[in-house]
């Protein structure tokens, strides 16, 4: 048998030599606080892509009165409008006359004293009553539910009740009514 080869040792660090100890105050014994997990990462969402255009739908028909409506809007500063009242023809008025029109989702009494057109919130401050549907005697409109009675000029109740109903100006242009409406 061949005598077994020696294995050369390993060689061992270099000691070191232990640093100067301080000597260190006693504090009591803190608690230990389990460690937090840690929330991993936020993952990075790649960059979106463009979806194509999607296909416009064909806007909605119109009314021949939502038509007359939107033609003859325009701006004022302030975001007013002045809008044309649908369907009414300045000179096919009948003088001394009160209607009720709509305009956007709100309801307006328009009213035609002699050639002149003055216009106000269509609903009466005290019951809700229609003004557009009450009777005109000169500058004074009635409502048609309990009789009070307001001048279609400034809005003030001339029955005597504390009571005032908002007036719109009102125009007329190339014989279309135009309200100004509050955007």
């Amino acid at each position: 048998k061949k005598p077994a080869a020696k294995k050369p040792a390993a060689k061992k660090p270099a000691a070191k030599k232990p640093a100067a100890k301080k000597p260190a105050a006693k504090k009591p014994a803190a608690k230990k606080k389990p460690a937090a997990k840690k929330k991993p990462a936020a993952k990075k969402k790649p960059a979106a892509k463009k979806k194509p255009a999607a296909k416009k739908k064909p806007a909605a028909k119109k009314t021949a009165a939502q038509e007359d409506v939107i033609s003859d809007a325009s701006a004022t500063a302030g975001g007013d409008l002045w809008v044309q009242a649908p369907g009414v023809v300045a000179k096919e008025v009948v003088p001394d006359t009160a209607h009720s029109v709509e305009v956007f989702g709100t309801r307006y009494a328009l009213y035609k004293v002699g050639d002149d057109f003055f216009a106000t919130l269509d609903s009466c401050p005290h019951a809700g009553g229609p003004l557009g549907g009450g009777d005109l005697d000169g500058f004074t409109i009635s409502c048609p539910f309990h009789g009070y009675e307001y001048d279609v000029r400034d809005g003030q109740c001339t029955s005597g009740q504390p009571f005032e109903v908002a007036c719109v100006p009102v125009r007329v242009k190339a014989d279309r009514v135009m309200l100004r409406v509050t955007s």
